[in-house]
């Protein structure tokens, strides 16, 4: 079977043999389902198969950013019906229809951190998400809002706020003397990269490292800090029960920044169990242990 996590900044891509043991794995540039135009996503998808030496899958799940809506699902399913299987293999097989499972990366956290237990599952990544799981679905979503309106605790969130401290003078002078020097931007170029280039959030998020090699610095630590605290409070702590479930985490960012977001959910009264950098791990023996 062929497994994709689809992030807004990268695709990760496995084959996998029924006794869950990696046959193939690549990875390729990320894909937000919601933003993406239909020809993007078809030349990513030939890509990955071309990368993949165009092996014969069985069975295709699919978790992606931006699969938010039954709409947004079909297009993505289409285009790896068609990628991945030829107008003869579709025509031969009357089910080539439901071999093919998109979902959204929500619930490809949730299976990969709690498999078949209930629990909160989160995303930490470029963009932030959560749900509420019993089990076998998600039955609460607090909806994430994108970087512009939400996204707290993300690595777009992140780099909005560092750049907005440092271009407003909150920064410590080290710290934005740092930050400038090495990035070299000036305030016109931040403006063009926000508002008027594509993927602003990928954009802002590639700032992070920054905050990673300076949380020596006090106000640095605590705007991470603050950040988490937001995001559990104005997503998590919205559950039912988030006191006494089981809280994990997925993502680039709740890897990195483990301490201080285990940190900040004590603090929110919470307590953090499986913090993964990402999920294929927890998708394949999902999978797995789903066929066997």
């Amino acid at each position: 079977m062929l497994i994709a996590d689809a992030g807004s900044t990268k695709v990760e891509w496995v084959i996998v043999n029924v006794d869950g043991s990696v046959e193939a794995r690549v990875t390729t540039h990320g894909l937000n389902a919601l933003m993406a135009a239909p020809e993007e996503v078809t030349q990513l998808f030939a890509k990955a198969k071309t990368l993949l030496n165009n092996q014969r899958v069985d069975k295709i799940f699919y978790y992606g950013a931006g699969c938010a809506t039954p709409a947004i699902c079909r297009k993505i399913k289409d285009a790896l019906i068609s990628t991945w299987m030829s107008n003869e293999d579709s025509s031969s097989d009357p089910d080539a229809e439901a071999r093919v499972e998109v979902e959204s990366d929500l619930l490809g956290a949730a299976r990969a951190l709690l498999g078949c237990s209930p629990g909160i599952a989160c995303i930490l990544g470029t963009g932030s998400n959560s749900c509420l799981y019993d089990g076998q679905k998600i039955v609460s979503n607090v909806p994430s809002l994108g970087f512009i309106l939400g996204d707290e605790g993300s690595g777009a969130a992140l780099g909005k706020r560092l750049v907005a401290d440092a271009f407003k003078g909150q920064l410590p002078e080290l710290v934005r003397d740092n930050f400038l020097n090495l990035y070299e931007l000036t305030l016109e170029e931040i403006l063009d990269y926000t508002y008027r280039r594509p993927a602003a959030n990928r954009f802002l998020a590639s700032l992070v490292p920054f905050l990673k090699d300076h949380l020596w610095n006090p106000y640095v630590y605590s705007l991470v800090r603050e950040e988490f605290k937001a995001f559990l409070k104005r997503n998590v702590t919205l559950y039912p029960g988030s006191h006494s479930l089981s809280l994990s985490f997925t993502g680039s960012i709740a890897f990195h920044f483990a301490d201080i977001l285990r940190e900040a959910a004590e603090i929110q009264g919470l307590k953090v169990g499986k913090i993964e950098k990402n999920p294929m791990n927890g998708l394949i023996a999902f999978h797995t242990n789903a066929t066997s």
